[in-house]
């Protein structure tokens, strides 16, 4: 008889100690399971559109030297007198305009590619003058209003406030050919001037201000194609103008 109600009065102790512990236990247990829910960060849909592409409008300025373009007078098809060189210089400006859009680099960094359009006025010249023979014989080169369109393409710095960039594109510009030739009957001169096209090549950094403003600075070449000028009915010479030079600027993005 006491051997059969000692395993019941154990075995009724054992079950509500279990239950104890269940229902101390189950509020732990529930919270490790479900845990804090995050949600991820949404990147404004606006902002993404803005740094994939853009608009933009600018001004620039700048100086222009360097260049070299040997002047040599043929006479009837004949002998060439050279004249000497001329180096085109000045000061210019412009206007600009383009769309660029931009990609996911290596490093935190974004490609920045895009196209560019632009008109510069003001004239970059030169002249020369050589005695040849009895005669004196002077040469000047000029270059104007220039247009141009222009790949461009780079990358920022990890931070996107710079952009490092080149530029290739296709240019043209009138080009302004003359010459006078004084001997002892007195002095004879002769122009021509022609609509040309060209290269250019750049190298530049644009830093931005804000979300609208940037400044850029650049170093350019600028070549034109070469041809043979007829200066008159006797005068001829081979024009190849070209000048490097130095441009900053202001955009402002759409």
């Amino acid at each position: 008889m006491s051997w059969m109600r000692f395993p019941r009065l154990e075995l009724s102790r054992i079950l509500t100690a279990t239950a104890v512990f269940m229902s101390c236990a189950a509020p732990t247990l529930a919270g490790d399971v479900i845990g804090d829910i995050t949600e991820p960060d949404v990147i404004s849909s606006g902002r993404l559109a803005r740094d994939v592409s853009a608009f933009y409008l600018g001004i620039s300025a700048g100086h222009a030297s360097g260049g070299s373009d040997e002047f040599g007078l043929r006479v009837d098809g004949g002998q060439v007198s050279g004249a000497g060189d001329v180096k085109p210089s000045g000061n210019f400006a412009g206007f600009r305009g383009g769309w660029r859009g931009t990609l996911p680099a290596r490093g935190g960094r974004n490609y920045v590619y895009g196209l560019e359009l632009g008109y510069d006025f003001g004239t970059l010249d030169d002249s020369t003058t050589n005695q040849i023979g009895g005669e004196q014989v002077s040469g000047r080169s000029a270059i104007s209003d220039v247009l141009s369109i222009r790949l461009r393409n780079g990358l920022t710095n990890r931070s996107g406030s710079v952009l490092y960039f080149v530029t290739v594109g296709y240019v043209r510009g009138d080009i302004t050919t003359s010459t006078s030739v004084t001997d002892v009957s007195g002095t004879s001169r002769f122009e021509s001037e022609d609509r040309r096209g060209g290269f250019s090549a750049s190298l530049g950094a644009e830093h931005q201000l804000n979300d609208n403003w940037s400044i850029t600075g650049e170093i350019e070449y600028l070549q034109f194609e070469s041809k043979t000028v007829e200066l008159g009915p006797t005068f001829s010479t081979k024009s190849t103008p070209s000048y490097r030079g130095l441009r900053i600027g202001l955009n402002y993005t759409f």
